[in-house]
């Protein structure tokens, strides 16, 4: 019996088995991102052992160890666990900013960009209001009249994040009201909330979803800096922002309290923009 040797693969078949297999990592791992972050914010118990509110003055300051991974604060909290714990905060709010940005903004949008002129004039005029000022100077003016807090702060950044997608889905009904198929509905004397939701909205979602993870980022960001001026989370709510502020004054005696929740917190807005683009890739039929 002669043995059969095994045949090289030539290049050419081998570079599209190389690129199909990037391309299938590509289109699962921003799933997979989603997927963590949703289990640390459900479930921290998952990863953090340790109570993130229980003190122990005799373990202060420890650095990482097998013991405490991100070391101690200077209570003696574990300082991953409260990171853990904290971002269903920073998350969490950050989120719901968001959607509830989002929701808002879609309905006034759709508002102005179906109704009449008087409706399109107030609306537009309102938001060149919130507009007019640094998004992150007016949330502090809002988070500090209404005082601290972590509602105070979701009210503060929602109130500031609709004028945006109020100003995007305007723009994208006026494109699409020229549209044939939205000419017909109107031509039928079909109701302004049906075109929209039925006929416009299917549309304009692919757009929204991918603004909204991509904001979601900014909204951590924002978030966690509103914490760290005060105007967040409050002791001892274990928040990614009031943890930093908390750190301030130990960054040279304990270099990891301060800068191993800031990983945390760039890991998490780096992940929002990564599946925003993703989306947005998608919903411009660029493949990723």
């Amino acid at each position: 019996m002669t043995a059969t040797l095994a045949q090289p693969v030539s290049p050419e078949v081998a570079v599209p088995v190389r690129r199909g297999r990037v391309a299938a990592v590509s289109r699962w791992w921003p799933a997979a991102l989603v997927v963590i972050w949703v289990i640390l914010i459900v479930f921290p118990q998952v990863l953090a052992r340790q109570n993130p509110y229980t003190i122990h003055p005799a373990q202060a300051l420890l650095p990482p160890s097998a013991a405490h991974w991100f070391g101690t604060d200077e209570a003696g909290r574990d300082v991953f666990a409260r990171c853990v714990y904290g971002i269903r905060y920073s998350v969490g709010i950050s989120v719901a900013v968001v959607f509830i940005a989002a929701a808002i903004g879609s309905v006034l949008g759709g508002l102005a960009g179906l109704g009449n002129k008087l409706a399109d004039n107030l609306v537009m005029r309102t938001t060149d209001v919130f507009l007019a000022f640094p998004y992150m100077i007016l949330a502090i003016a809002i988070a500090a009249a209404e005082g601290p807090g972590l509602t105070t702060v979701l009210i503060a950044l929602t109130a500031v994040w609709w004028p945006s997608y109020a100003r995007l889905v305007r723009g994208q009904i006026l494109a699409l009201r020229e549209l044939p198929f939205v000419e017909g509905a109107r031509a039928v004397n079909t109701p302004l909330r049906q075109i929209f939701v039925r006929h416009m909205l299917p549309h304009l979602a692919p757009q929204l979803y991918a603004r909204i993870a991509i904001d979601i980022g900014y909204a951590i960001l924002a978030l966690t800096g509103l914490s760290f001026l005060g105007l967040g989370a409050q002791p001892p709510t274990p928040e990614l922002g009031a943890i930093i502020a908390d750190a301030r004054n130990y960054t040279l005696q304990a270099w990891w309290y301060a800068t191993l929740p800031g990983l945390f917190i760039l890991a998490a807005v780096v992940s929002a923009i990564v599946i925003g683009n993703r989306l947005e890739r998608a919903a411009g039929g660029t493949p990723a």
